[in-house]
């Protein structure tokens, strides 16, 4: 025997404690679980009591939790989801942000409405392939447009990044039992439409920074410091404009903190502090910064209160690069923007022979992987390879001798000189030492001479 119903306490990603029940149907077979939409058991069980008095307990007949109720407030800083992902690592802000964006753009219009657990493959890939025919809108809802009036669509990374978003939602929707499977799984995501990253050249950076480089930058010294610092340690822009004159130290910088869109942080993105040592020249252009703002904000116009506006850094960078002769369109096919200057380290320490690990110490990457997609050696950057070259040619030559029937000449590799020559010095010095064993006879150690000294002169004199 069992009652016709059983209730139970379900906890929303956003934190909301709501009362579920489960039915049993005509085979005695308990269904659900479905939601009373009730906050305790005591108003959920009279609810129950009035289904079933109206014949409305049976599964069939109750509207199930829908898409839009489940995601309700999934990615706020509150919900339980981002507490338990808290846990494990860290969310910014920026990336909740973005969430939420692609949560009440592109989702919710699409599957709000839908039971949760009657969205299926199919229809999840009709609305990530449909990315390509929507046009992207602006905060006031038109939509935008290029430079030529075309309307711009969104790219496949965009619509990818959406895809991975209602993903994490399932897939928690299937931790809580809510649903049976995810149907995400078996959604390919579209293919890599990303633009390729073009860093900047060596001889740009060398034009960017010559011996009198504040022409170049608008004879404005923050911009310029600013920018030679990036150049010299890969920071992010966000810590390059939270670094305050009190991390300045006797030849290393502690990079602690960001500036962005929500103000100071005192962390980094990835919430580990590093030290990075500086060349004392650019320690000098720091110091010299210190004397205007003190222990506030560096790269700041207003005494160290606050640094200078993201958009004013990239504008001046760019116009950085158009001074060497860079054109708008080849900054903006290349992608070029303080940014730039985390790809052009991690590349450059990399061909100047810094482990992973070391240069991960310095850019401040969690991962290998994320080291990696900074990484864009270019092999005219590799030394060595035309000295491989030669040997193929060589090694090629001596083969050709082979095939003609000569004898070529084999020159012993120096490793291997050096053994031969070692294990001989070994065999000598054992000969010298070693004592001569005789059947019968008694052991004798033979020794080297001793160089004569005045004494033993004397003695055999006497």
């Amino acid at each position: 025997m069992h009652n016709d119903f059983t209730l139970f306490t379900r906890t929303y990603p956003n934190g909301t404690k709501v009362v579920f029940f489960h039915a049993y149907d005509d085979d005695d077979v308990r269904v659900g679980p479905w939601t009373t939409k009730c906050r305790n058991k005591t108003a959920a069980r009279n609810y129950c009591n009035k289904m079933m008095k109206a014949g409305l307990l049976i599964p069939s007949k109750i509207k199930p939790v829908t898409f839009g109720e489940f995601a309700e407030g999934f990615f706020d800083r509150k919900s339980e989801y981002v507490k338990t992902q808290e846990s494990r690592g860290s969310l910014t802000d920026t990336y909740l942000d973005h969430c939420k964006s692609l949560v009440g753009n592109h989702i919710l219009p699409f599957f709000g409405n839908s039971p949760i657990e009657s969205i299926t493959d199919d229809e999840i890939d009709k609305w990530l392939l449909g990315f390509k025919n929507r046009k992207r809108e602006g905060k006031n809802g038109n939509v935008i447009k290029d430079r030529d009036g075309n309307s711009v669509g969104y790219k496949n990374s965009y619509a990818n990044n959406s895809l991975s978003v209602i993903n994490i939602i399932f897939t928690e929707a299937v931790r809580q039992k809510l649903i049976t499977a995810n149907p995400c799984a078996t959604v390919r995501k579209l293919k890599n439409d990303c633009r390729t990253v073009d860093i900047l050249t060596s001889d740009e950076v060398k034009k960017l920074f010559p011996k009198n480089p504040l022409p170049v930058w608008n004879n404005n010294e923050v911009y310029y410091a600013a920018n030679r610092l990036a150049s010299l340690t890969g920071m992010r822009p966000g810590e390059v404009m939270g670094l305050k004159g009190e991390f300045v130290f006797d030849g290393y910088i502690k990079v602690c903190g960001q500036h962005g869109f929500y103000g100071y942080k005192s962390h980094t993105k990835t919430k580990e502090n590093r030290n990075i040592p500086l060349l004392p020249e650019m320690l000098a252009i720091l110091r010299k910064l210190m004397k205007k703002n003190g222990n506030g904000f560096l790269f700041s116009e207003n005494g160290g209160v606050s640094p200078v506006d993201p958009k004013s850094l990239r504008n001046e960078f760019q116009r950085a690069l158009k001074h060497i002769g860079l054109t708008d369109e080849e900054i903006r096919a290349r992608g070029l923007s303080p940014h730039s200057w985390r790809h052009f380290v991690n590349t450059e320490l990399q061909v100047q022979g810094l482990t992973i690990q070391q240069v991960q110490a310095v850019t401040g990457h969690s991962s290998e992987r994320m080291t990696k997609h900074y990484t864009h050696i270019d092999a005219r950057q590799i030394n060595g390879i035309t000295e491989a070259q030669a040997a193929i040619i060589k090694n090629g030559k001596t083969v050709a001798k082979k095939e003609s029937g000569e004898k070529p000449v084999e020159k012993k590799a120096k490793s291997v000189m050096k053994k031969e020559t070692v294990k001989k010095t070994v065999a000598k010095k054992a000969a010298v030492k070693r004592p001569a064993k005789g059947r019968g006879s008694a052991r004798v150690l033979q020794f080297k001479k001793k160089p004569e000294t005045k004494k033993t002169v004397k003695r055999k004199r006497a």
